[in-house]
């Protein structure tokens, strides 16, 4: 039970965002150029497992997790395995588990980090930064004129760090941390179906 809880607090922190996330990039402007994903073309993406329970519980759920452990255990591509580097050649978006993405792929390009004077600085890509220069600058002015609405990275950190600190803190590269979510699944499900019999 304890990894279907933690499942539902996630989505509900992740959900949270999102509305949040939603709503000062409404005010702002901010959006991803169509298509792009080129943030998912980082090599060095860190998240933590906690950030892909859903995934994992998702997987499972659908009978899709050994097509996904194939994807971990022989990657075509170095990137995230969510990731498909020719979607947007098909005029698609990059990510195919989008609904199950982890904090870092929601949070970037949208999210703030807090600088030395503990102000909210906008954490975004250098192609938002060079096409959408009015929506970067009105994103600042509104972390300015009211810091306390800005979703912040570490905010929803500490949020899901309050849920399960040893599935949160470590950071790891991307792919290792969804492995660890999936394999937290497989043990669960193992000692469930022992305790059935």
């Amino acid at each position: 039970m304890r990894h279907e809880w933690i499942v539902e607090e996630v989505e509900k922190v992740f959900d949270e965002l999102d509305a949040h996330l939603q709503k000062t990039a409404g005010q702002s402007g901010l959006k991803c150029p169509d298509f792009c994903g080129m943030c998912c073309r980082k090599i060095d993406i860190e998240a933590s497992p906690i950030e892909f329970m859903p995934l994992a519980a998702w997987l499972y759920k659908t009978g899709r997790v050994d097509e996904f452990l194939e994807r971990l255990d022989h990657p075509k591509h170095p990137w995230c395995a969510c990731f498909d580097p020719d979607a947007s050649a098909r005029g698609a978006w990059g990510c195919q588990y989008y609904e199950h993405r982890g904090l870092i792929c929601r949070l970037f390009g949208f999210g703030f980090r807090l600088n030395r004077e503990s102000l909210p600085v906008l954490v975004t890509c250098k192609i938002m930064k060079s096409t959408q220069t009015e929506a970067v600058a009105k994103a600042g002015e509104m972390a300015a004129m009211h810091p306390e609405e800005m979703p912040i990275f570490s905010h929803y950190f500490m949020r899901l760090l309050a849920i399960d600190p040893d599935l949160a803190v470590p950071q790891m590269p991307i792919n290792d941390a969804i492995r660890i979510a999936i394999e937290k699944f497989y043990f669960h499900y193992l000692d469930q179906q022992e305790s059935e019999k």
